[in-house]
């Protein structure tokens, strides 16, 4: 059995699904967020030196943060969606590690931090039972189960 095998085996708990319905939430909050404040969040990525991607780059990760957080509360191609949303929380955490971002939270790095974490956490276990993509995976061996 292969490494991926054992990983998509991986039988989480209910808490897991709390936790990726809560991420979920957070991250789409997070884009919100973002979106509400378009101006400052273009200007604070334009103050990191990407001053001519900076407006393709905030809608990027705007719509990755908002669509991405609400199919993974759903629970609908979970991995993906924590595989999209590692390489945004990791830039974050190095550029509020550097202090190149400005912010009025001083808690933007522990935040990251705890959310990339909890991202890569659930990029692992799997969406868990209570989630489309445990439901389409019932589906699947119903159909594929030898009848009769």
């Amino acid at each position: 059995m292969g490494i991926i095998q054992k990983i998509e085996s991986i039988n989480p708990p209910i808490l897991v699904d709390f936790l990726r319905i809560v991420l979920g939430g957070f991250v789409t909050y997070k884009g919100i967020v973002f979106a509400s404040n378009f101006d400052s969040f273009t200007a604070n990525i334009q103050s990191v030196g990407w001053v001519f991607v900076a407006a393709h780059l905030a809608h990027a990760i705007i719509f990755i943060h908002m669509a991405g957080g609400i199919i993974l509360m759903t629970g609908a191609l979970t991995r993906w969606m924590c595989l999209l949303n590692i390489p945004i929380l990791a830039g974050a955490v190095i550029f509020n590690y550097l202090q190149m971002l400005t912010a009025n939270n001083y808690m933007e790095l522990q935040t990251a931090v705890i959310t990339l974490v909890l991202l890569i956490v659930i990029a692992i276990t799997g969406s868990g039972k209570f989630s489309l993509d445990y439901l389409r995976e019932q589906r699947i061996k119903m159909k594929s189960a030898p009848t009769g």
